[in-house]
């Protein structure tokens, strides 16, 4: 026991206060709150301020949870905090100042304050580390950090500000390491003139975690709250906006998007089309103005400068250039009955800006630093939909495809009058025959007299609609509207549907 003594003041003369093995001051000034959260996590800070600025801190919460921090004053606006979190290595301990320079929103560190570890107390053995499954521990001193004035030294309730942030892993050696929105947060006061060393005190101590037994290590359970209020008013926060944005932006450009061009070309209709592009655009809007509130929060974002921003905000401008060519193309359209290059614009724009945003969402998840398993889902997600809609549009391209015709034997065809033994294949049918007999009367885009049909013709041919079916039949689908005759008829091979091209009793088809 002597040689040990002995062994600890040689060690205590020859190295640095910091990391000399002092032996522990049971008579140490020290305030204790300790509280078990909502969500089970144990918080517990020590603290011991110096009149000359410093404040001397223990701090700790299971390594379950990104980070660990306590502040000074009734909110953040404004406040100073010290913020733990795992180093880099996942065992060490990163101590940051910190001030919340922007409201209730993530603290920035405070460049100008140094925090130093202390490794030295021999009733915290695993002071700065972090245990996997167990917890973190900040040890230390944060150098003339306090700004107190003396009525806050003799204050007998000092307003203070605690928060433990979400389950999710934090590994950095970085003072600016981006921290996620707290899960659970608090209040409580302290008792200044039980917390503080007075003026003429060169050094102050990192107080024992535990009150009651000044040898326990931190690991035991027996922690104990003096010179400190109860928690006042804890909190389980939860940040709706980014699952909103999420949610939002995702609906829109992985769902109604795409489903809004094929009801397109599914129903043929310009104004379920318009429809459900316009639910897109109102989705998009949603998941902008939440995209923007978020921003606001975060130090990384406050600017507008990440390439999720970046590309998000050029996705916007592209939305809405999309609509304009949308309603530009299909107004000019209704005028004129032809394509426009507007519209063949649009038509390649709409599936563009489309994979742009698919590819943002997971640059905005990545920004988040979100679970492996929301990035996971996200991409499954958008794969299954995706060929989903490939499929579709595949299926109706083959239907769309047309079918020519292609005559058998022979290119002159006459029309034999309903009810004659040529007409065979029943009523409203006409059979084209070979007919050397009425030359100039074909497929060549020649014209033919017509008066020796007129009569039977017209009894049939008053028809709005005709088809050429695959055995070379006209027919005549559609009721009867008019029997008016025009001057000519013509047919023609090699047309777009069905090879053929009629001019007569119904004008051009």
């Amino acid at each position: 026991m002597l040689s040990f003594a002995l062994l600890i003041g040689l060690l205590a003369a020859v190295l640095p206060p910091t990391i000399a093995l002092n032996q522990v001051d049971p008579n140490a000034k020290a305030g204790y709150f300790v509280t078990n959260t909502s969500t089970d996590a144990t918080y517990i800070v020590a603290l011991n301020f110096v009149q000359n600025g410093d404040i001397y801190i223990h701090m700790s919460a299971p390594t379950s949870r990104s980070w660990v921090g306590v502040g000074i004053g009734e909110n953040m606006a404004n406040a100073f905090m010290l913020v733990a979190y795992a180093s880099s290595n996942g065992t060490g301990m990163t101590t940051s100042p910190r001030v919340a320079r922007h409201g209730n929103s993530e603290p920035m560190w405070a460049e100008e304050m140094v925090f130093e570890k202390i490794w030295s107390d021999a009733y915290a053995p695993n002071c700065n580390t972090a245990a996997p499954g167990g917890i973190q521990i900040s040890h230390g001193v944060c150098k003339n950090c306090s700004g107190f004035s003396a009525e806050d030294y003799s204050n007998t309730a000092l307003p203070f500000i605690y928060a433990v942030g979400p389950e999710m892993t934090l590994h950095s050696d970085e003072l600016d390491a981006p921290l996620r929105r707290h899960e659970v947060y608090g209040h409580f006061t302290l008792d200044m003139t039980i917390a503080t060393t007075n003026a003429s005190s060169l050094y102050g101590r990192v107080p024992a975690p535990n009150l009651n037994d000044t040898n326990a290590v931190v690991a035991d359970s027996t922690f104990a709250s003096a010179g400190s209020s109860a928690p006042l008013g804890p909190s389980q926060d939860a940040d709706a906006y980014p699952t909103v944005h999420a949610v939002m932006m995702s609906l829109a450009f992985v769902l109604v998007f795409p489903l809004g061009a094929l009801v397109l070309r599914l129903l043929k209709s310009v104004l379920w089309h318009a429809v459900a592009q316009v639910v897109g655009i109102v989705l998009v809007l949603i998941g902008l103005g939440t995209g923007i509130r978020i921003s606001q929060e975060y130090n990384r974002t406050r600017s507008f400068t990440s390439s999720h921003q970046t590309l998000g905000l050029l996705v916007f401008c592209l939305v809405l250039i999309q609509l304009g060519l949308g309603l530009t193309s299909h107004a000019i359209f209704r005028r004129t009955k032809k394509p426009t290059l507007i519209g063949k614009i649009h038509l390649v724009l709409g599936p563009s800006l489309i994979l742009l945003a698919l590819v943002n969402g997971g640059l905005g998840l990545d920004l988040a630093s979100s679970h492996t398993s929301s990035k996971v889902a996200y991409g499954v997600c958008v794969t299954v939909v995706g060929l989903i809609f490939l499929a579709v549009r595949a299926w109706l391209l083959f239907r769309q495809t047309p079918r020519r015709y292609k005559p058998e034997e022979t290119d002159i065809f006459k029309f034999t009058p309903y009810g004659s033994e040529a007409s065979a294949g029943g009523a409203g049918r006409y059979h084209p025959q070979p007919s050397p007999s009425t030359p100039g009367f074909g497929f060549s885009g020649q014209t033919a007299g017509y008066e020796h049909l007129q009569t039977p013709i017209s009894a049939m041919l008053g028809h709005s609609e005709w088809e050429m079916d695959r055995s070379g039949s006209f027919q005549h689908p559609a009721p009867a509207r008019a029997s008016v005759l025009l001057p000519k008829l013509t047919l023609q091979t090699g047309g777009k549907r069905g090879g053929v091209e009629r001019e007569g009793f119904l004008g051009k088809q």
